[in-house]
């Protein structure tokens, strides 16, 4: 999967299979923990509103529609606000586990190692097939690594 790395609000994209078997568990364990929060955070969100709805006074006398249309915004406001705080608050960690990967600063330049050295044989149950179609190199040049030195010199 490809992720994205910010500083200094540049974007420089990297790719799953670059790094080793366990930081990318790692990764895969971080990235996909938003829907576990987001489920909570809406959890939450509905229990408060279906009390707000049901208990302040002006709230009581609301038509059930416009009670319902309440509910569902904050479920909905609350399940699109969980999914970018959770972004947000885990980029520093994803940068943290991805230090040393290589980068780039296009996204169409990130090799894909699993796509670019093997070839996918649709024959056999789409597994990676053991001839490779000879490819020993990755072809763009302007790598760049994603660790403390490089961000000192995004910095300066």
């Amino acid at each position: 999967m490809y992720i994205s790395l910010s500083s200094q609000n540049k974007t420089w994209w990297t790719h799953t299979s670059l790094v080793q078997s366990e930081t990318h568990q790692k990764v895969s364990n971080v990235i996909n923990g938003v829907n576990s929060f987001q489920n909570k955070a809406s959890l939450i969100s509905t229990y408060l509103s279906l009390e707000a709805v049901n208990r302040i006074p002006v709230a009581k006398k609301l038509a059930i529609y416009f009670k319902a249309a309440i509910v569902g915004a904050t479920f909905f406001g609350s399940r699109i606000a969980a999914g970018s705080f959770y972004e947000r608050s885990t980029q520093s960690e994803i940068g943290k586990l991805l230090d040393g990967a290589p980068i780039w600063e296009n996204k169409f330049d990130v090799p894909e190692l699993d796509k670019k050295f093997f070839f996918i044989d649709d024959d056999n149950n789409f597994e990676p097939s053991l001839w490779h179609h000879g490819m020993y190199e990755i072809i763009n040049c302007k790598k760049k690594q994603f660790d403390r030195e490089a961000q000192g010199i995004l910095q300066a």
